[in-house]
């Protein structure tokens, strides 16, 4: 048997990794940053535990990994959602959906977003402030934009954007929990997304007052 090129080797690794960090947001959930050991990992996983360590060192190294990778899929996600040539009312209505789906198809990344926000001094330490300042410079900062343009463009009530933003969260988030903990029958919770973006845009849209 001829040995693995160092391309295989690397396709290996990203998919060994892949699967640790995929096991990591499951316990992470279910214990936090610091119930879980790397021994949860591993056997969520279905690996030995020495192997889970030949790739981090140590836990905060390998939660820092899987922080990283998930705001940046995050940030980049956002960008092509909120930064699209589109509408502004349609893109906030699309953007809400999204989430409102998510909640509904995938609880626990629902959750695990959720969560993080509230440990990045945790794990990130020192640099827990400058990572937090970039993820809302990145991924809230075009929400904020785009809730701005809709109100230069006439099609929601003016107001101070942070205010409307969150009241817009505070009312989304509600909702969030509650599909995410499996409240709503599937078949039922279609109809309540969109009975959701409705009512969260019904109070803000500048019509609804006129």
């Amino acid at each position: 048997m001829s040995p693995r090129t160092s391309k295989q080797n690397e396709e290996i690794r990203v998919e060994r990794v892949k699967q640790i960090l995929s096991a990591a947001i499951e316990v992470y959930v279910e214990k936090g940053v610091r119930g879980t050991e790397m021994g949860d990992i591993a056997r969520k996983a279905g690996i030995a535990r020495g192997l889970v360590y030949y790739y981090f060192k140590d836990k905060m190294e390998l939660f820092r990994e899987l922080f990283s990778q998930s705001i940046s899929t995050a940030q980049q996600f956002i960008r092509s959602r909120l930064q699209a040539d589109e509408d502004s009312l349609i893109k906030l209505k699309k953007y809400t959906r999204f989430y409102l789906e998510m909640a509904q198809k995938q609880p626990l990344l629902l959750k695990f977003y959720r969560n993080m926000e509230n440990d990045f001094e945790l794990v990130f330490a020192e640099d827990s402030h400058s990572v937090a300042e970039s993820y809302y410079h990145h991924a809230k900062q075009p929400l904020v934009d785009v809730f701005i343009q809709a109100m230069n463009e006439g099609k929601l009530k003016r107001c101070e954007p942070k205010v409307i933003v969150n009241v817009y969260w505070g009312g989304l988030t509600g909702m969030l929990d509650l599909l995410a903990s499996g409240y709503f029958e599937r078949e039922e919770s279609e109809k309540v997304i969109e009975q959701v973006v409705e009512l969260l845009f019904a109070g803000l849209q500048k019509h609804s007052v006129e």
